[in-house]
């Protein structure tokens, strides 16, 4: 009986460190955001990897690639098209079980970035591992 309550008591600690661990960066995934533009239907893929690097695509297309950071729920974004060595700051806020966010600029001077993400709601469309 002894070793179950052990074993009960691992287990449950096990599970509750490997949960805090994969959802320690909720901004890891794929994000989309979608509208109608007069030229026809507009996709800006944004995908955030755990190792501080993500890409942005429009329809389908990369555009861009830089590296990030999150701490608490502000995200310091850099890339070439800006100056790497430059950060933008953003709150980042989640909306119902984390399926969907929007980015709010606190500071950043690269103007497309900025115009490409202050504001907009993107939806997660799947997990990146």
């Amino acid at each position: 009986m002894k070793k179950l309550c052990q074993f009960s008591i691992f287990t449950t600690v096990l599970f509750a460190v490997l949960s805090f661990t994969a959802d320690s960066n909720p901004l890891v995934g794929k994000w989309e955001y979608s509208s109608t533009q007069p030229g026809g239907p507009f996709k800006l893929l944004a995908i955030f990897r755990a190792n501080g690097t993500f890409d942005g695509f429009i329809n389908k297309k990369e555009f861009v690639s830089g590296t990030y950071r999150m701490k608490q729920d502000t995200l310091y974004i850099s890339d070439p098209t800006c100056n790497a060595r430059y950060e933008g700051i953003y709150k980042v806020e989640f909306f119902s079980r984390r399926d969907s966010l929007k980015f709010h600029v606190v500071q950043d001077t690269c103007k497309g970035r900025r115009e490409g993400t202050d504001g907009f709601l993107f939806k997660n469309v799947s997990k990146v591992k």
